[in-house]
């Protein structure tokens, strides 16, 4: 499972941030404000549980739709979800752990855990691999391939790096499926019995793993294909019996329950885990991810106008979850999702103005019925020979024709073109907070990453549209938001690993 929408570019939030209020809104008026916009979600086919709570009282727990689609079994929030990439700070958790117990140090080189470590690879660091600045690409296989650990690593080490060690932030899978590794080795465990008994059984949950809590199938909730026929669970798919692959333990994959997410949160504000000062490294702002953000160990710090917000997301294309925690105001809201439409995993942010200001935002708006197919608005009609949108195999369209022009950008060997593209097609908003050569930097990088890539099909959104590409190990998944008047300019970009 990767991790869902990692945004590479400035993100202009649907709903513009209010400043804080100075006095809390009564707990009455926020459930009220969160049931009503939760209900209105459910009315427009969300499938998911919410958590929201304020210090000791949970304003907000409850599942929508069925954990099957067209099924009678309601989701409740008891059901099981996977947590995607939210497992990483369980990793980075497990790490800080070993380190306090003396068995390792997150400055420690990957030649103290394993033998034969290239010449490039050498100086890497686990503080390098937590914070994803090791230089790695973003995965090395598909999710559901039966590969050991012995042979993961040997794959990993022998793959090129995109950069050298420390040089700059790329958001890496592989990374903490080193990590992993490396707690095996530290610990003389299996990772999820590591996991089982150092972290989650301290924290009271008993709802969270891979395989350990054999949970009843009944409480899985399961996905969704485009049609809205039943997908199955990531049980079936990427976990199976045995376990799963290297190319998800560590990284991703995890399920859990929206109250097992709620007691990770209680837990990590005090020391049944961790002392205070492994769990203050964990959430410093270790490295910048670019629009505003900086990454920790397994967690991404963000100012907002109600406090620091401690968050990760993860996800697939068939689940999402979201994880938001204000320490300043002991606010945690956990979203998760089997709903395909992006515009419902969309909804936590909205969920955390309603607890600050008690304001109920309008949902994000859907997509028409007829913008389904490729060739209708706002996507457009078929491309006119020639264009750029027409090579890259868009309908027309000028939100089309920016997202071929992206296309072109990420793979021309001209670097004035994409320099010209880097001035010209995105929002001035993002161009002055993230300055050109960083713009610049991003889109070679992202060009890196994908490496060779065909696009599988087109889904317009709400903002813009869905790039599904074919690219190696996994489908990914470009979200390109772009103004809805002219010139049409690119407000963000978001990359999503399949799994």
């Amino acid at each position: 499972m990767r991790r869902g929408c990692r945004f590479l570019l400035l993100m202009l939030l649907l709903v513009a941030p209010v400043q804080a209020r100075a006095a809390a809104v009564p707990d009455s008026v926020v459930t009220a404000g969160l049931e009503r916009t939760m209900a209105a979600a459910a009315a427009e086919g969300f499938r998911g549980a919410v958590l929201v709570a304020r210090g000791e009282n949970v304003l907000l727990a409850r599942g929508y739709g069925t954990t099957v689609p067209g099924g009678n079994s309601p989701i409740t929030a008891e059901t099981v979800f996977t947590t995607g990439s939210i497992t990483k700070q369980f990793t980075a958790t497990a790490i800080l752990k070993l380190e306090t117990q003396g068995k390792l140090s997150v400055q420690d080189k990957l030649g103290r855990w394993f033998d034969a470590v290239p010449a490039d690879k050498s100086g890497i660091t686990l503080h390098q691999l937590l914070t994803h600045t090791a230089g790695f690409p973003g995965a090395i296989g598909d999710d559901r391939e039966r590969i050991g650990r012995d042979a993961y690593v040997q794959r990993a080490l022998a793959t090129p790096l995109l950069f050298a060690p420390g040089a700059r932030y790329e958001y890496s899978n592989v990374g903490y499926s080193l990590l992993a590794a490396i707690v095996e080795k530290a610990s003389g465990q299996d990772y999820e019995p590591f996991l089982h008994d150092q972290l989650f059984v301290p924290a009271g949950m008993h709802d969270t793993g891979y395989r350990l809590p054999a949970w009843d199938p009944a409480r899985l909730a399961h996905g969704s294909n485009d049609d809205g026929s039943d997908w199955g669970t990531t049980m079936e798919h990427a976990i199976l019996p045995e376990g799963p692959g290297w190319n998800l333990l560590g990284n991703g994959g995890i399920h859990s329950t929206v109250f097992d997410m709620l007691r990770w949160h209680r837990a990590l504000a005090g020391d049944a885990i961790l002392p205070a000062a492994a769990r203050a490294q964990m959430i410093t702002k270790q490295v910048e991810e670019g629009g505003g953000t900086w990454y920790g160990y397994g967690w991404s710090i963000e100012p907002t106008d109600w406090g620091t917000l401690i968050t990760h997301n993860g996800g697939n294309p068939y689940y999402f979850a979201d994880f938001l925690r204000f320490l300043d105001s002991d606010v945690v809201i956990y979203y998760t999702t089997a709903s395909r439409e992006r515009r419902m995993r969309r909804l936590a942010r909205p969920l955390a103005r309603i607890v600050f200001t008690g304001e109920v935002p309008a949902l994000p708006p859907s997509v028409p019925a007829a913008a389904a197919s490729q060739s209708t608005s706002p996507v457009g009609a078929p491309a006119a020979p020639g264009s750029l949108a027409s090579k890259w195999g868009l309908p027309g369209g000028p939100q089309a024709q920016r997202a071929a022009e992206l296309l072109e950008a990420l793979t021309t060997s001209d670097a004035a073109w994409r320099r010209d593209f880097v001035r010209t097609g995105f929002v001035p908003d993002v161009l002055e907070s993230q300055g050109e050569d960083a713009l610049d930097q991003s889109l070679v990088a992202l060009r890196d990453e994908l490496a060779e890539f065909r696009v599988q099909r087109v889904v317009p959104t709400a903002d813009g549209l869905t790039l599904v590409l074919e690219t190696p190990g996994a489908p990914t998944e470009l979200e390109i938001s772009v103004e809805p008047e002219p010139p049409h300019r690119i407000i963000s970009i978001g990359v999503q690993k399949g799994g």
